[in-house]
């Protein structure tokens, strides 16, 4: 069964589960049954085109207007994670809710009048039951204080790995940390993990799922979810690949 995000702050999710929604690109959001929703670098806007040139090959799954979230992460500044169109109408839209972002995100959040909390790696944040572990990542020069982010509700864990390369000892801490889930990016370009990388973290984590991201938004990405799957196979063949419809949310 896929449930549409429109309903998500209706939908209510059973104990030991959790309801994903894949927004295109690394977007996500997630509700737990306690009710809290939390949102990762939802990319919603046309940003990227007015700034880097790079047009959507699909539309967002929901308007900015439309977020509802109780926790809003962002891993780095890039406009495709930091969707600098978006977000006034998401935090005036959520004044409630809990923003945690990496460094690189302070620059701009300092031309806004708004509250946040800097997750550096290795930093734990506790809210309400849910705990938020950052993590390093490995963007190179591109963005060298990105960072990924280690989610735990109860006994599930995820690991969003953000945009970063497959750098072992960088990312020894979420891999050691063994993971149930794991939200890797599988575009090739930019020092990312592609497809084969994203693979061998899997099996590195030992994850029992996978659920990629980070294709199918530019077609400057690349990215190839079938390719994935079979180098998932190969490598991980104990982690189970979970591909989802953006805006349609499942159960895991």
């Amino acid at each position: 069964m896929q449930y549409p995000i429109q309903n998500i702050r209706k939908e209510v999710v059973p104990d030991n589960q959790i309801l994903v929604y894949w927004l295109c690109g690394y977007g996500f959001m997630l509700k737990f049954p306690s009710n809290q929703i939390l949102c990762i670098d939802p990319y919603l806007s046309d940003c990227v085109e007015r700034i880097a040139g790079f047009s959507r090959l699909s539309l967002a799954p929901l308007a900015a207007q439309d977020v509802r979230a109780d926790l809003y992460l962002i891993t780095h500044d890039h406009p495709d994670h930091l969707d600098v169109d978006s977000f006034d109408t998401i935090i005036e839209n959520n004044p409630d809710c809990a923003l945690v972002v990496g460094k690189s995100c302070e620059e701009f959040l300092k031309t806004r009048t708004v509250s946040y909390k800097l997750a550096l790696p290795g930093e734990v944040i506790q809210h309400e039951g849910i705990t938020i572990t950052a993590t390093a990542a490995d963007h190179g020069d591109l963005c060298p204080e990105a960072i990924g982010f280690i989610i735990q509700f109860e006994n599930r864990s995820m690991y969003f790995t953000g945009d970063t390369g497959l750098n072992e000892a960088l990312l020894s801490p979420a891999i050691d940390s063994k993971p149930e889930i794991l939200f890797p990016c599988i575009n090739p370009k930019f020092g990312n993990l592609g497809e084969k990388g994203s693979a061998e973290l899997a099996r590195k984590c030992e994850a029992k799922i996978a659920v990629p991201g980070h294709f199918g938004l530019f077609a400057e990405h690349g990215g190839d979810a079938g390719l994935f799957n079979e180098q998932l196979q190969m490598r991980s063949p104990q982690t189970k690949c979970v591909l989802l419809t953006p805006g349609r949310g499942k159960l895991i």
